[in-house]
Order: C-alpha cells, then structure tokens, then sequence
C-alpha cells in the first residue's frame, strides 16, 4: 500500500502552503520529507540515507542533524487499526538515548486519539519499518501503522465497535488489510475514515514538533535519560501490554 506515501505528500504541500501564509508562523525546526525506496527488501533506501548521513560533513545533511525520525508506512488499511509505535517492545540493541524521546511521541500519538475520542492499539516497535535504521543509531523515532498481514482479534474489534458505533470496528479474525503485496493494493482497497485520521494525527505531530523550542533537550533530556540508563538490556524488560487495559487506562503492572 501506497497510503504512507500519499500521506507525505499531502503534509508537504500542505504546510508550504501554510508557511506561504503571513497568519503562519515559521518553525524553528526544519522538516524534511523522505521517501524511501526498496524498503520490502530490507530497508535499503533508508539505510543507505543513515549511512551516507554518518559519514557526511555538511550542516544539515550530517546524522547528528537529524532529532528524530516519523515513520508513516501503512495508513489507509481497510480493515484498519489506528496503530501507534509502542516505544516500550523496542529490541534490546535500541541505544538507550533514543528511548525517553520515543517515548513522549508514543504518549503523544496516544493522547491525540483520546482527545479524538477514537480507539488505538500499540504496535510493535521493532524497527521493521524505515525509522528502524535511524533508531538503532540513538535517533528518536515514532509512527502510526493501520496494519498489514497480521489477523483484527475479535477483541480489538469489539473496543472499536464501542469506540466508534456498532459494525464500524471492521471484521475480526480477518487481515488488516487483505490486499497487502497483492495485485488488488489499488486506491479502491483504502479505508477513507481511517484514512484521513491518520493523517490528522500525522499532522498534529508534525506541527507540535516543528514548533516545539528547544527540541533537541526535549526529545533527549539528560534528567530522563538516567532513567532507561539503570534498565540493564531494556528491550528484554519490555513485555506484551494488554490493549484492553491500555485502551480503558487500567493499570496492567
């Protein structure tokens, strides 16, 4: 599915329009759209961005310049979850600075749907999409995913169908997205509602980190960092968080 990309489209021509505006304030953060290629085959196009970024001189273009990557693959799923990266099932190799700040994105994402009154599940974090490469060299990274081949549970459709109406949680026991790597992956198979969510969510996070002052010290603050720094091998101390519990605010410890 071609959902991520057309989402990044959309916010890039979106917010030149609006910086075109006098209304719209310029951000003190730059913002840089990627597409990725070859990312089925092992994420080549982003590894080949991280590592000629490690080994560039130029301001700008050098990995250091890079605060945090947002990840938007699959948004328009039609058996759709409105899926948030659970920065808590990161691997046990994610270098510890990347953590706190992962962590305020998965919060964030989190809140927004509430304040949306929408459902959301967790998803895996585990560097399976194109952030991964930037992640495992300490840089923030955070995402939505509306889900691929991996089966809706019948629980998960029950807390959307309460969420959003009887017979609006999709079917259970059947794939996100059942055109996925298969020759029906047309704009046809694009769940709208969920569609326009994500990407209402992907703005937000875009807005509130471009605007955000002092961005470095709030997505790497040293007071935080002392925190994961005591979790020996971090990713082997994450276990599954039940979504029901997460979804309903119980505390699952």
């Amino acid at each position: 599915m071609r959902s991520g990309s057309a989402a990044n489209l959309v916010l890039a021509v979106n917010l030149a329009k609006l910086l075109q505006t006098s209304a719209y304030k310029e951000y003190p953060n730059r913002i840089r759209f990627c597409w990725w290629a070859a990312e089925e085959v092992g994420l080549l196009g982003s590894k080949d961005y991280v590592e000629k970024a490690k080994n560039s001189t130029v301001i700008g273009e050098r990995l250091e310049d890079v605060l945090v990557n947002l990840n938007f693959d699959m948004l328009g799923s039609s058996n759709y979850m409105f899926g948030i990266y659970d920065y808590r099932t990161a691997t046990n190799t994610t270098p510890v600075v990347a953590l706190p700040g992962s962590k305020k994105l998965s919060e964030l994402f989190r809140d927004w749907f509430i304040n949306q009154n929408l459902p959301w599940s967790w998803t895996d974090f585990s560097g399976r999409s194109d952030y991964g490469p930037f992640l495992a060299e300490g840089i923030v990274a955070g995402g939505l995913f509306s889900g691929a081949e991996v089966q809706k549970t019948k629980e998960e459709r029950d807390r959307y169908d309460l969420a959003l109406g009887q017979g609006q949680g999709g079917i259970p026991n059947a794939s996100y997205d059942s055109c996925y790597h298969q020759a029906c992956d047309a704009i046809g198979n694009i769940n709208t509602f969920a569609y326009q969510r994500m990407v209402q969510a992907a703005a937000y996070m875009l807005e509130y980190l471009g605007k955000q002052e002092g961005l470095k010290t709030w997505l790497y603050p040293p007071s935080e960092m002392k925190e994961f720094e005591n979790l020996s091998k971090y990713g082997e101390q994450t276990r599954e968080y039940n979504p029901l519990y997460q979804f309903y605010g119980i505390n699952d410890s």
